[in-house]
């Protein structure tokens, strides 16, 4: 009898298939926009890859593809923040916490072309521009966490 009750719970172990470290129900930056709109906070928590730094900025992006910048440091001479984020590892995925500051916006020009280049937009913005897909959240990092996984692999 306890060996059937055994044997079930394998089975259900070994049905789930692994989906990686971070489960696709997650919520994701457009999901975070759908919120804004709806209550007016953005998520200040992400659960999301690092792909990069650029400039003063680490970039994270989430299971779609859509990315999220971070500001690590004041200005390229800000030593402690490049001690901050010195353990990021490319593609590892991370628990990011922030304060939101502002976005990039891409505007659209007379004859309906999307600008190649970003505008930086401080908060309060306009509602209509944060929530376009383009548009690309700005956040002052606080802090993150690598997220590891218990599950064995063989």
């Amino acid at each position: 009898m306890c060996f059937v009750s055994i044997t079930n719970s394998l089975q259900a172990e070994t049905d789930s298939k692994y989906t990686g470290p971070i489960a696709r129900s997650e919520k994701r930056i457009l999901d975070g926009k759908l919120e804004y709109e709806k209550t007016g906070n953005f998520p200040l928590e992400w659960k999301l890859y690092f792909k990069a730094k650029q400039g003063d900025f680490v970039v994270f992006y989430d299971l779609n593809g859509d990315e999220i910048h971070f500001r690590y440091r004041r200005n390229k001479f800000d030593l402690d923040g490049e001690l901050f984020v010195k353990d990021l590892f490319i593609g590892n995925p991370y628990l990011v916490k922030g304060e939101w500051i502002g976005y990039y916006f891409y505007a659209v020009d007379e004859r309906g072309k999307r600008s190649s280049l970003p505008t930086p937009k401080k908060l309060p913005g306009e509602k209509k521009e944060i929530i376009e897909r383009q548009t690309i959240p700005i956040f002052q990092l606080k802090e993150y966490t690598e997220i590891r996984t218990d599950d064995l692999f063989y």
